[in-house]
């Protein structure tokens, strides 16, 4: 699916429209460039679609598994130095787990499709339309 991004000055906000053709949301700028807190900025959406990829792959693979989990909780944010992005992910899954079972919890969350995508090598072409 392509994502598309539209904002237009008669809004009278800095507020991007976002769609996937089903799906609806909305992103605006940090609060210091003057954005609505409201609403996440592009970085808050890269955080969490790490955040609900992990929790949703956690989610298939623990109901697949037959494992006891009661609630996965997982947490993103980053930190931006000397041009690397650095995320920093903590998962909490509660539940009567054993180690062994937390332990192949966490292969999988590391395995999850955005996780692999952020690991790898990153090729953006730009072309005016």
């Amino acid at each position: 699916m392509t994502i598309q991004a539209t904002w237009k000055p008669s809004q009278g906000n800095s507020i991007c429209q976002l769609t996937n053709g089903t799906a609806e949301w909305q992103a605006d700028l940090d609060a210091s460039a003057g954005g609505d807190t409201r609403y996440p900025n592009p970085h808050d959406l890269l955080d969490s679609a790490l955040a609900a990829c992990t929790t949703l792959t956690l989610q298939l693979y623990a109901k697949r598994k037959g494992y006891a989990v009661t609630e996965v909780h997982v947490s993103v944010g980053h930190e931006e130095a000397n041009g690397t992005y650095t995320m920093q992910r903590q998962v909490k899954v509660s539940g009567d787990l054993s180690p062994q079972i937390m332990e192949d919890l966490l292969r999988v969350a590391n395995r999850c499709p955005v996780h692999k995508t952020l690991s790898g090598q990153f090729s953006i072409q730009t072309s005016m339309a």
